[in-house]
């Protein structure tokens, strides 16, 4: 009997911890920016909420319903990326689940700016901000 516990634990653990994985490629709003030469980023997080942006890539056949994840950042960051096609997701953790957010824009852009991309709780609100610029890295 204790063995029939244990394994029934052991099960409920494994359940819950992949409940918690983040699954950017469900989103149905993935914002798509692209570049023949090399790009750079800047992401800055404004909430108190526990976000992730996703940066993935696509390929017929590949892996989660074709997106492979090319860059996680899991706080304001400033980084670089290849020449390429790329899709931007940012999920919010909320009780341990993550969550698509319900709010996706893009601000206008200036000169060298690829895309400006906010992702908020409500429409209107800018809790994570994605500036990619081609060369270096993106202004404040």
């Amino acid at each position: 009997m204790k063995r029939i516990a244990l394994v029934a634990s052991i099960l409920a653990i494994a359940s819950a911890a992949h409940a918690a994985e983040p699954r950017p490629w469900l989103c149905r709003d993935k914002p798509v920016f692209s570049s023949q030469q090399p790009m750079s980023y800047r992401v800055t997080m404004t909430s108190r909420s526990r976000w992730q942006v996703f940066l993935m890539q696509f390929s017929p056949g590949g892996g989660h319903d074709g997106f492979d994840i090319a860059q996680t950042i899991s706080r304001g960051a400033t980084g670089q990326l290849a020449a390429g096609r790329y899709f931007a997701v940012a999920l919010r953790n909320s009780g341990g689940n993550w969550i698509c957010p319900p709010a996706v824009s893009e601000e206008p852009t200036r000169g060298g700016t690829i895309t400006d991309l906010c992702f908020g709780t409500d429409e209107g609100a800018c809790s994570v901000e994605l500036v990619v610029t081609s060369g270096g890295i993106p202004s404040k």
